[in-house]
């Protein structure tokens, strides 16, 4: 298959991706570099690594037993109604048109939480019991510390599970080995950093902000948060004139930024932490008429917003790239199911890792839509390690 790789860029140049490491902070993501706890466990994970680097499944390794044994494959989420979810979902059935082309018997299934941290666990139950240790799954928990909780459900019936995005600081892998087989993120930090000084940037360094957050608790959230710090300590004219959280929802953002419009008029920025409520600032901003003179940014490259990057009306947004996260995670554990690699030949940097993104501004849109938009991107499954932002 062709495989076409998202890269890391801000701007018109790289963005500094580095590796996460699976110590206890290690869903902590750094814009420059992760450093291990120590020079020999560097070492270590390094000499191992380059092994297991090259790792590809070899159908014909798999005992046709694992073939014909019916697997069971999944990815939780929160709404469909989400575009980059969707990708999610879609690089689930990408995943399993793979297993198709092997012979591996199958059934898929979405697990929609709602956003309820309760029925997103209870779903993760539900699936790993029926599977009766038959299964693999993708999970984006809705909230860091249901992790710990998505993982257990999984190992107490002996599936693989492997979460993205939200997961507390000293819990990991490991922690349910060999049950939950990796952890992965983008960048948060760096993309938060990156949309802020695009938007900054586009306001010539000074004027006043809305500030958007994520749903509170959310890994993901806090970081790009972070990020949007790191950014403010270099921009000293800029104000924050207004911060709240929209909960990943746009009828939330469009209300808030209607509310902060009324006492601040003349807001230079809208700085959000994901696109769907980036959509919500931007009718509020049309409401007004101020759309296309008030920049926004948001993260997930949703069809909208990379839209508004072509007309003006958006600064910048990020692709996470949903159809790699989904399918490459179930690849791993499938890996994993199969008996084709164990947990325990994975060094630390191979259970909690980074994964790749692209920030879109004017200057790279019209080539994200050729290679992502107007096109779906093509994998090879077999490559399990082609998701890793460092590969």
């Amino acid at each position: 298959m062709k495989k076409r790789r998202l890269t890391a860029a801000v701007l018109a140049g790289t963005m500094v991706v580095g590796l996460l490491t699976a110590c206890t902070d290690s869903s902590k993501v750094s814009s420059t570099s992760t450093e291990s706890t120590s020079d020999s466990s560097k070492t270590e994970s390094t000499d191992t690594g380059a092994g297991i680097a090259d790792f590809k499944i070899d159908a014909s390794q798999i005992p046709q037993e694992k073939l014909d044994t019916t697997l069971y494959v999944a990815c939780s989420i929160r709404g469909l109604e989400n575009p980059y979810i969707a990708t999610i979902a879609d690089g689930m059935d990408m995943f399993c048109e793979y297993l198709d082309s092997i012979g591996q018997k199958y059934e898929k299934q979405v697990l929609d939480s709602g956003g309820s941290n309760d029925v997103e666990i209870d779903n993760m139950k539900q699936f790993a019991a029926k599977a009766g240790g038959n299964a693999i799954a993708y999970a984006d928990p809705n909230e860091s510390a249901i992790a710990p909780s998505l993982a257990e459900a999984m190992a107490e019936s002996g599936g693989y599970l492997g979460t993205a995005w939200n997961k507390p600081d000293d819990v990991g892998p490991q922690d349910y080995d060999p049950n939950w087989v990796i952890h992965t993120s983008a960048d948060n930090v760096a993309n938060g950093k990156a949309t802020a000084e695009a938007l900054f940037d586009s306001m010539g360094g000074k004027g006043k902000i809305f500030v958007i957050e994520g749903m509170l608790g959310n890994t993901a959230s806090n970081s790009r948060v972070e990020g949007l710090e790191k950014a403010l300590e270099e921009y000293p004219d800029i104000e924050v004139a207004h911060q709240d959280t929209g909960n990943w929802a746009t009828n939330e953002a469009l209300t808030l930024v209607e509310t902060w419009l009324n006492d601040t008029p003349d807001v230079g920025g809208i700085w959000c932490a994901n696109d769907n409520m980036a959509t919500g600032a931007l009718q509020a901003l049309d409401a007004k008429g101020l759309k296309g003179k008030v920049g926004v940014t948001g993260i997930d490259a949703n069809p909208d917003i990379v839209e508004g990057v072509k007309d003006g009306s958006v600064i910048a947004t990020v692709s996470s790239n949903g159809y790699l996260q989904g399918g490459y995670t179930l690849a791993v554990c499938y890996a994993v199911w199969t008996g084709l690699i164990t947990t325990e030949e994975l060094p630390e940097n191979y259970r909690t890792f980074l994964t790749p993104a692209i920030m879109i501004t004017k200057d790279t849109v019209d080539d994200y839509v050729t290679e992502y938009v107007d096109s779906i991107p093509e994998y090879d499954f077999s490559d399990i390690w082609y998701c890793k932002a460092d590969k």
